[in-house]
């Protein structure tokens, strides 16, 4: 977890990693110096690729050491960044202008596309005293000044892709980024801290590996220009002299270096000593010519008062006779720049190995002190990487926020889903008892319908059977009414269909098993005169109406019948469907009338009978006439008819 209470400040310089961790005081108004590591960077590695080689020692000393914190705050050296220190025309305080100024300034002075660097910025105001000439104060010798407020801006800039890489790596290792900028301006806020050129014009030069940075602090003022000499100068020096490789001149650096005295001191026994001492004073006789055209652009171009103190740091810093050498060349006070004051010291630290490396420790100084308070100059160099993360780190509470509200719709939806699931399963198993009786009751129906049908079916039955019993009567009722008075049936047979062969006439105009001999002279045909052929002669044997043979049942009245002759024959055959009607009976012929008269009014009342079909002239039929025969008027005749709706028996 993230230790609020602890910050871990990194200083990226060209030659080493430095990296220490300062704890806050409970009213968050001091630190206390927890632990520290220091770390050489490849040599090789870092001329190739610096980026690389800082994660190399970054990741060396996070494992080697016991570093708790996961806030950082940066520091890049200045060897990797432009600063400028620039005039601002007069504003008026118009903000809006002051930053299109300020940018317009800053195309001019960085020496990169703006697209392509970290830049930012720092307002200086400051008033600046002049004296006016008058030719009263000359008189009287009073010397007459003026005021004005002038307003510049410090310029610093740093390469993109090197601060992304470096901002990668720290988030890599789970680090919260807080702030990047460059190490003069972290060192000028350790100084200012501890009071450092609050009254007099001080100066603050940082002989670092590769380059040195000059620092002139002027109350609220300050100047900042970098140098690229450094120790690495010298050893490249020495390594040429020698002509050995740059790892052994470091170590032959370390162990004999030192600063000539030059004048009048002798010097080193040691020939190798004496040659490097020589070689590190004109590597120092170069720095100070830098130094000494910086203070003259100072007071030149920006009115700066002339510096009255040197504090020297970095590590070179410590190499022999440095501070003697510059006190001979500026005509300075010199003395290391110690920024502990304001830090508090663990108990855990040994002091004493402390000691060793304090010339390193004021830039992770000022970044500490940012920590806690506000510092005249707070530069601000966040890659994208870095701003994306802190928008997505303030953001994370709302989305938290969302997650939690998402998660409680979900649970709510749930909670409704399932209390409208079991609602749904409950109304469920009500419709399906509610369906299964349901069910019950139409098989119960079902039931009673088919004992419905069938007792219907019976009743249909015995409907038509009583139908069939009064249809009888229905059409005897119907013939009775529409049958001509002069005319009456002796036998009504009910049959299926009609026959025309079983009724036709024999060959002497008689009705199959009628005897010629019994009919009545007056029932002869016209026009026949005496008995019929055959008259009083005996008829053979089988032949109808012989001594013998079987009587037509047909011709004969029910009535009259012989119960023995029914014996003989039995009744007629019964249909189950009768169709038609046969009609047998006699019709008596009056005075001018004809028998076929008689028929056809029999016809004609026959059409107005809702019970017999006669919208076919076949469905009248009348295939066996016997008319009359001398002076007998009565006429014998069989007569079909068929019905519209069969009787069923």
């Amino acid at each position: 977890m993230i230790k609020e209470n602890t910050i871990l400040t990194i200083d990226v310089g060209g030659a080493c990693l430095k990296m220490a961790e300062f704890s806050i005081g409970p009213n968050g108004d001091n630190i206390t110096l927890e632990r520290y590591a220091v770390k050489e960077l490849s040599t090789e590695l870092a001329e190739n690729n610096f980026a690389a080689a800082f994660a190399v020692a970054f990741n060396d000393l996070m494992r080697e050491n016991d570093f708790v914190s996961h806030q950082v705050r940066v520091s890049i050296s200045s060897l990797y960044a432009f600063q400028r220190l620039s005039k601002l025309p007069p504003l008026l305080g118009n903000r809006s202008r002051t930053a299109q100024v300020v940018e317009g300034e800053a195309k001019l002075t960085v020496p990169y596309p703006l697209e392509e660097v970290l830049w930012d910025y720092q307002l200086i105001k400051h008033t600046k005293v002049f004296e006016i000439e008058s030719e009263e104060g000359s008189e009287s010798g009073e010397v007459l000044t003026d005021t004005v407020e002038e307003l510049e801006a410090l310029f610093v800039a740093i390469k993109d892709d090197l601060a992304t890489a470096i901002c990668t790596t720290l988030l890599d290792a789970d680090m919260e980024v807080l702030s990047v900028e460059v190490a003069p301006t972290a060192m000028y806020n350790a100084a200012k801290a501890n009071m450092f050129g609050e009254e007099t014009c001080d100066m603050i030069l940082d002989l670092g590996g590769r380059g040195s940075n000059l620092i002139i602090m002027d109350g609220n003022r300050m100047f900042v220009r970098s140098i690229p000499i450094g120790g690495h100068t010298i050893t490249q020096q020495i390594a040429k002299e020698f002509s050995i490789g740059f790892d052994d001149a470091e170590e032959m650096k370390r162990k004999h270096g030192f600063v000539a005295l030059g004048g009048a001191y002798e010097d080193s026994d040691s020939e190798v000593a004496a040659t490097i001492s020589k070689i590190a004073r004109n590597v120092m006789t170069r720095l100070h010519g830098e130094v000494n055209r910086s203070i003259n652009a100072w007071r030149s171009m920006h009115g700066g008062n002339r510096p009255e103190a040197l504090f020297i740091t970095g590590g070179s810093s410590i190499i022999p006779y440095v501070p003697h050498f510059l006190n001979e060349k500026l005509g300075l006070e010199v003395s290391f720049l110690n920024t502990f004051p304001v830090v508090n010291i663990s108990e855990t630290i040994d002091k004493q190995q402390l000691l060793e490396i304090a010339h390193l420790f004021p830039p992770m100084v000022g970044l500490a002190i940012r920590h806690i308070r506000t510092c005249p100059v707070e530069i601000a160099l966040i890659p994208k990487i870095i701003r994306t993360t802190r928008d997505l780190q303030q953001k994370k509470p709302y989305f938290y926020m969302s997650a939690i509200c998402a998660l409680l719709c979900l649970l709510v939806f749930f909670g409704g889903v399932s209390a409208r699931t079991q609602y749904d399963k409950r109304l469920e198993a009500l419709a399906k008892g509610e369906l299964d009786s349901k069910k019950e009751i139409a098989d119960r129906i079902k039931k009673q319908m088919r004992n419905l049908n069938e007792i219907q079916d019976q009743y249909n039955g015995l409907m038509d059977l009583a139908k069939a019993r009064t249809g009888w009567m229905d059409v005897l009722n119907e013939l009775q009414k529409y049958t001509p008075s002069n005319m009456w049936f002796t036998q009504i047979d009910g049959i299926k269909e009609y026959k025309l062969e079983s009724d036709n006439k024999n060959q002497d105009g008689m009705m199959p098993g009628m005897d010629p001999g019994m009919m009545d002279p007056g029932m002869m045909p016209p026009g026949a005169v005496g008995p019929m052929p055959g008259a009083g002669a005996p008829m053979a044997p089988g032949v109808p109406g012989a001594p013998g043979a079987p009587m037509d049942p047909g011709m004969m009245d029910p009535g009259m019948m012989d119960p023995m002759m029914m014996d003989m024959y039995g009744p007629p055959p019964v249909p189950n469907e009768v169709a038609w009607l046969r009609l047998k009976g006699h019709s008596l012929v009056m005075d001018g009338q004809s028998h076929v008269g008689v028929e056809d009014k029999f016809k004609e009342n026959l059409k107005n009978s809702e019970l017999f079909d006669m919208s076919d002239p076949a469905n009248f039929k009348s295939p066996a006439l016997t008319v009359t025969m001398g002076k007998n008027n009565i006429t014998s005749f069989v007569i079909y008819v068929k019905l519209k709706n069969t009787i069923k028996q």
